[in-house]
């Protein structure tokens, strides 16, 4: 590895700015193709959204890799491995493959399974008095699904043929996706249960359009669904393996004041305590928005550029709430659940629209503690279990333990949460009763979601914690607290999102705001169409070829008792490991 002394006086061929599973793909495919690359992270460890922390050496919790698609051998997700000469070192482990999500109420469950005609047929069993609505709802969904990809959405010109293969289906692609389940016949009662998983995307059934529906589905339903080995901390280890190992260097505490431009072309970046480093091309993982209005500066792109970023909308936030148990899931399904607690919310589309207006938009509320206490009943939230995905792993959880993380989407606004007027980067917003009081309300909550799922759990909660969009926002940096880069819409979905390339020369994009995102899968791809277009070699056409692009020789071997954690903390003030080829 690079020493910091190094970093300092060297010239790279590419800076990567955020260590989101983005930049850090982009950034081990640019060291693998003989880049001189420098990876700067502001936050301690490497991962972005993706990393996980520990509580009292006993408890570990995965913030945001909880299943992944594409894992199969032609998966994308196994291709971008292969490329890298990982793919001996990351084992997908298969979840439930009769049903991988379950869809969980007062007095229903409908599991989603691996396999399309699977999934119809737990559809037909769940909604057993509404057989057309479902089998509309089905051909559409899987044509959309299937014959789109993650290539599709590479150009407007692919998104075109892809919608083309679907054929009558494309009438539907742009709708939002309650408005497809109106049309298909279904009831407000099966609309909520089925619009749950738009949350995985950060959305609301009202907004996200049925295509991004649709290819969330192709992605577990269609490919299958896997949590790596070891936790989602390996993703990150593993690219930070490739970017060492071939004469990268990463430093973390390092935070990126600007990226400097000179006539539209790129020269590098300043950092926070003024150093500055020379680069001809740089990739930003770090929030789309703050990448152009703080970092880089309106006053340097093109008139027409500049009110397109003005008018992007960010996704919702996601918030999670954490909890070691003494409970152990073993016992249950290898599933992740989605807990709906009421049906009250389900009497029509105009109750479920006020319920979304109240509780994800937070509007009509005089105090964040009577939303608080109507979110903590009413909201529906996605509840997954790391130590049950991945029984071995021991740094999880104790032995007859569990760790479980609850998520849910929510209102950004800081009066909901207490933190108006505080200062976020200082942490300061920590000292606010009301903040706490409305974290307590939520995080009861959310142990009411998780007794759902694993009835008894609640009551043997040894440790607890909720982490708000004002915590996305300052160890991340994200605006609004939103993990998932821009919102998905209509407007915002595909190939209307920003690809790699920009209007700075030399300036590349990677992470869930870009065409490939959002969700992990999306971030990893737009990492190697970034480091493909600093190349300019085209990186994917060569990896679905069975192009190794790393040399595997170069690669440290990974003892047994590998921790990836405590090989992607504190990376730069490390001993120079050196340059090994």
């Amino acid at each position: 590895m690079t020493s910091t002394s190094e970093a300092n006086s060297a010239q790279y061929d590419s800076i990567v700015v955020g260590s989101g599973l983005g930049g850090l793909s982009a950034a081990a495919y640019l060291a693998a193709a003989g880049e001189r690359v420098l990876v700067l992270e502001q936050y301690s460890a490497l991962g972005g959204s993706s990393h996980v922390f520990r509580r009292q050496g006993r408890w570990e919790f995965d913030c945001g890799v909880h299943y992944l698609g594409e894992c199969g051998p032609d998966g994308i997700v196994t291709t971008i491995m292969r490329g890298l000469a990982l793919d001996d070192r990351l084992n997908w482990l298969p979840m439930d493959q009769d049903g991988f999500d379950r869809i969980i109420g007062p007095g229903f469950e409908f599991a989603v399974p691996v396999g399309w005609d699977a999934y119809l047929a737990s559809l037909l069993d769940a909604f057993p008095t509404e057989r057309a609505a479902v089998y509309r709802y089905h051909s559409v969904v899987r044509r959309l699904g299937e014959s789109a990809g993650r290539s599709a959405v590479s150009s407007h010109a692919a998104m075109g043929r892809a919608l083309a293969r679907s054929g009558r289906a494309a009438l539907f692609a742009a709708m939002p996706f309650a408005a497809f389940l109106t049309i298909c016949g279904f009831s407000p009662r099966s609309i909520l249960a089925l619009s749950v998983q738009c949350g995985a995307l950060a959305s609301t059934p009202l907004g996200l359009p049925t295509a991004a529906m649709a290819g969330f589905l192709q992605d577990y339903v269609g490919s299958g669904s896997f949590y790596p080995q070891g936790g989602g901390q390996m993703l990150a280890a593993g690219f930070a393996e490739v970017i060492t190992s071939h004469g990268g260097a990463i430093r973390t505490n390092a935070r990126v004041r600007s990226i400097t431009v000179a006539d539209r072309q790129v020269t590098g970046v300043r950092l926070a305590d003024g150093e500055t480093i020379a680069a001809p091309a740089v990739v930003s993982d770090a929030d789309i928005i703050k990448t152009f209005t703080e970092l880089v500066g309106l006053e340097h792109l093109p008139i027409a550029h500049r009110a397109r970023i003005k008018s992007w909308t960010m996704s919702r936030p996601l918030i999670n709430g954490f909890f070691g148990i003494e409970f152990d899931t073993a016992t249950a399904p290898n599933s992740n659940y989605f807990a709906i607690p009421t049906w009250d919310d389900a009497k029509s589309l105009l109750s479920l629209t006020r319920m979304s207006r109240q509780l994800i938009d937070g509007s009509g509320f005089s105090s964040g503690t009577d939303w608080a206490r109507q979110m903590a009943a009413r909201q529906p939230m996605f509840v997954q279990s790391s130590s049950r995905r991945d029984p071995g792993n021991r740094r999880a959880a104790p032995a007859g333990r569990s760790t479980v993380e609850v998520q849910t989407i929510t209102p950004y606004k800081p009066e909901l949460w207490g933190f108006d007027g505080y200062d976020l980067a200082t942490g300061e917003y920590r000292t606010s009763p009301a903040y706490h009081e409305v974290k307590k309300i939520v995080l009861e909550g959310m142990a009411e979601r998780m007794e759902q799922a694993f009835p008894g759990s609640a009551a043997t909660v040894e440790i607890a914690e909720l982490g708000s969009p004002a915590t996305q926002t300052r160890f991340v940096g994200n605006t609004g607290g939103a993990p998932f880069g821009l919102k998905v819409s209509v407007d915002q979905f595909g190939s209307a999102r920003p690809g790699s390339s920009t209007a700075i020369g030399g300036l590349f994009l990677a992470g869930t705001s870009t065409r490939w995102g959002p969700g992990t899968v999306g971030a990893m791809l737009s990492g190697v169409y970034a480091a493909a277009g600093v190349t300019g070699r085209d990186l994917v056409t060569e990896i679905r070829s069975g192009a190794v692009i790393a040399d595997p020789s170069a690669l440290s071997p990974w003892p047994a008792d590998f921790d990836p954690l405590a090989t992607t903390r504190g990376i730069g003030a490390q001993p120079d490991r050196g340059r090994r080829r």
